[in-house]
């Protein structure tokens, strides 16, 4: 990675903070807490300025493919025009008068500081990270990367599939489309962009949790206890093992994100940390975004902002819908009564509309309906993964109803019907995670009406967290793995979007869960012990990466080291082959290093895992699916020159990859026909061969 991709990159994300820096304070202008105000624009200036940067270019999709230049174009003449027009004149907030007095906060440089200084930290810290583990192999990351390497290449969007050349790409890409736009204007390369976004979507999750806080009424220091929250709480399981005998630099975080039997459990620092640039995890800032704007601002302005950002949420991650709605809600109902709120939530429905037309008119795995469950979460799984995030919001709920009354017995009676309520759901039911929970939404519900600031904020959020751990308990979204699978899939969205939005409900409901006065050491011991089990993860990690066997950002290194040919193959298709080749390389199964090619260098390949392709497109596809495999092998093994051409014809394949991979998938003699193409590229066992037109 050059230096002056560097340098320009930095100003590309530095401008597009700046933007939405001064889209937020304008649309806030006028708001009473002006300081808050600063702060959480400051925070969530960044996404901000990223989506609006993005859709304008993304919604000319509806209408056909587009030139990515053009897209390029649009959006920074948005961004621009915005940062001029919203920029003037901030310096009257709260009168609402372009020029009519100085905000207060801007003479205080702390005020700008602190959030933008907690960014940039949470950046260098999860780049510090990488640096330790930067490899782009196992897990999703190749899908991940092959997604990222279009977008930076791809001439036009909508996107090509980069594992199924010449049709559109079926899977949800918006995220991040949002996060490549300025790593392709700075040309930074696929292998090192990786990285980078990685620490950066952690960046953005933390800063946005920070502004969370800020704008539901809460103080800087509960502001930056929900940053660091969201980005390096661990669980109680990572304390589970060091009690059960593992050292603390051996802690493994694989098995606590698979906490809940047949299911998939990650929180924000297991997913940041992987590393996967799947959906769930670049819509995190997004999420946290909404989180903090949704129902904030009652002007016209506010209401477009949050339309826009609730269409984000939704094209980045479909899976996000259930919280983005109970966000929608919650957030309108911070500051309004119900009717006022439910209206505000139907008109923001309906504005972001025309912003929900690509993702909802663009091809995407089928929505096979919802079915009840079988399995459950039991309450040692439940204590283990959310059980040090939950805590918080049942000392503060406890604390609130026994303050709900004036006379000591309704008190101690209204203190203790609730949780025996939840016990005894949880009895009947079996079901002590559905129980329990429904026991503290109702809680929040009748507390509601003596709430308000921060306070109301918080509970409502915890609220909404809890509800998203409620649901598969009761319902999970139909798909293919199987009955003892059927959880998983739900459970993992669920969980993962509620761990997130617990981190700033924590740090808004912190002061009350610490104001007890009776019980206090008490108290603040539990949350100490608390503490000390939240910190088992992130000092393992930390312990980990000291002394690590590479200090790089390249995500291809491992490429370099084990199959160097292969890198210099990458290199080569990278400064040679147009951005619309497209290649034929070695077929195979998920999580494998098949699709290596193409996924690194952003050119389409024939097939690429073909699970995944069936996941997408479904039952239909078997038999293009089928098809196309046959094709490959065709190229590679066949030794009738006209049948290769003619494979390589229909995929409209510009070049045929013949690596070590390859070898072993096809046999030593593999391409033998060739079918008229030339050798354009050797180099330690790889070579590339250009297909004659």
């Amino acid at each position: 990675m050059s230096a002056p991709s560097t340098i320009f990159l930095a100003v590309l994300l530095v401008g597009l903070w700046a933007t939405g820096t001064a889209v937020l304070l304008r649309v806030g202008r006028g708001d009473e807490d002006e300081a808050g105000l600063l702060d959480g624009a400051v925070a969530l200036g960044l996404p901000v300025g990223l989506v609006l940067f993005a859709f304008p270019g993304w919604l000319l999709t509806t209408f056909g493919r587009i030139p990515f230049v053009a897209i390029l174009v649009l959006g920074g003449i948005v961004a621009a025009a915005a940062l001029v027009f919203c920029g003037r004149g901030l310096g009257g907030l709260r009168s609402g008068r372009p020029g009519s007095a100085r905000v207060p906060p801007l003479s205080s440089l702390s005020a700008v500081l602190l959030p933008a200084l907690l960014l940039l930290a949470l950046f260098g810290a999860y780049l510090w990270l990488r640096l330790g583990w930067p490899d782009v192999r196992g897990t999703e990351k190749p899908m991940d990367l092959a997604v990222l390497s279009s977008l930076l290449a791809t001439p036009r969007l909508p996107l090509e599939d980069p594992w199924f050349a010449g049709e559109r790409f079926p899977y949800y890409h918006f995220g991040t489309y949002v996060l490549a736009l300025p790593f392709r204007l700075a040309s930074v390369p696929p292998a090192y962009a990786y990285n980078l976004i990685v620490a950066l979507v952690a960046a953005l999750a933390g800063a946005a949790a920070f502004g969370v806080v800020r704008f539901r009424g809460g103080g800087r220091v509960p502001a930056v206890l929900a940053a660091l929250l969201l980005a390096f709480a661990g669980t109680f399981d990572g304390a589970r093992q060091l009690l059960a005998g593992t050292p603390l630099s051996g802690l493994d975080l694989w098995p606590s994100s698979r906490r809940v039997a047949d299911t998939i459990t990650e929180w924000p620092l297991f997913t940041l940390w992987l590393g996967d640039l799947h959906p769930h995890a670049v819509a995190l800032p997004l999420l946290l975004a909404f989180a903090a704007t949704a129902g904030r601002f009652a002007s016209g302005p506010g209401l477009l902002l949050d339309a826009a950002l609730l269409a984000a949420l939704f094209s980045a991650n479909p899976w996000d819908l259930p919280g983005a709605l109970l966000l929608l809600g919650v957030g309108a109902f911070v500051t309004r009564d119900l009717k006022t709120a439910l209206l505000r939530s139907v008109a923001t429905l309906a504005v972001s509309l025309p912003f929900l037309l690509p993702a909802l008119l663009s091809p995407r795995p089928e929505f096979q309906g919802l079915r009840g469950v079988t399995g459950r979460t039991t309450s040692p799984e439940a204590f283990l993964h959310l059980g040090a995030m939950l805590l918080v919001p049942a000392l503060a709920v406890g604390i609130a109803l026994l303050r709900s009354r004036d006379e000591a017995e309704d008190a101690f009676f209204v203190a203790n019907a609730f949780p025996a309520l939840g016990l005894f759901l949880a009895i009947v039911t079996q079901r002590p995670v559905l129980g329990l929970g429904a026991a503290f939404v109702l809680a929040v519900l009748y507390l509601l009406p003596r709430l308000k600031g921060a306070l109301r904020a918080g509970f409502l959020l915890a609220g909404a967290a809890v509800v998203l751990l409620l649901v598969p308990e009761l319902v999970v979204v139909r798909d293919p793995y199987g009955e003892e699978l059927h959880r998983m899939n739900t459970v993992f969205k669920c969980y993962a979007a509620a761990a997130a939005l617990l981190a700033p409900a924590v740090a808004l409901l912190l002061p009350l869960a610490l104001s007890s006065r009776r019980a206090r050491w008490a108290v603040r011991g539990v949350l100490v012990v608390a503490v000390a089990g939240l910190l088992a993860h992130p000092a393992s990690l930390v312990l980990q990466r000291w002394n690590p066997s590479q200090r790089t950002i390249d995500g291809l290194a491992w490429m370099t080291r084990e199959a160097p040919g292969d890198r210099e193959a990458v290199e080569w298709i990278l400064r040679n082959a147009p951005p619309d080749a497209r290649l034929v390389e070695a077929v195979g199964g998920a999580y494998s290093d098949h699709g290596r090619i193409g996924g690194a260098t952003g050119r389409p390949i024939v097939l690429g895992w073909t699970n995944h392709q069936g996941l997408w497109r479904g039952g239909a596809a078997t038999a293009e699916i089928d098809a196309r495999k046959l094709d490959v092998e065709t190229v590679y093994r066949s030794g009738d020159a006209v049948a290769v051409r003619a494979a390589l014809a229909r995929r409209g394949a510009t070049h045929v990859v013949v690596g070590p991979l390859e070898r072993k998938e096809y046999g030593p003699e593999l391409f033998r026909a060739r079918g008229g193409a030339r050798r354009v590229f050797s180099g330690q066992g790889t070579e590339v061969w250009e297909v004659a037109p």
